[in-house]
């Protein structure tokens, strides 16, 4: 094969892979369902906040992915969605969340 040829083929091949690449990474979403929590502010100081939401005791799955977590009780119950919850026992713990 010429070298023009192969040149040819790798700038198609990678004009075609491209737009894959820039494809974010897709999470299994999870569902988790507390007692009662809470959802605080935490960022750096002077930053731009970042909202977090923690509760307990909960069920519910997913892969440590985004995710909800709903609080069923308490001043702050409500719905969160989160970009990423984490199951530790029966803690739940999401990270840049915003309530539904």
């Amino acid at each position: 094969m010429s070298l023009i040829k192969r040149l040819t083929l790798t700038a198609a091949a990678a004009a075609l892979a491209g737009p894959l690449l820039m494809v974010p990474t897709a999470h299994a979403a999870g569902a988790y369902v507390c007692d009662s929590g809470t959802f605080f502010e935490r960022g750096p100081a002077g930053g731009t906040p970042v909202w977090h939401t923690w509760g307990s005791p909960c069920t519910g799955s997913g892969d440590g992915g985004a995710g909800t977590i709903t609080l069923s009780s308490g001043i702050h119950a409500g719905t969160y969605e989160c970009d990423r919850v984490t199951l530790f026992g029966a803690f739940a713990s999401g990270s840049t969340c915003v309530k539904l």
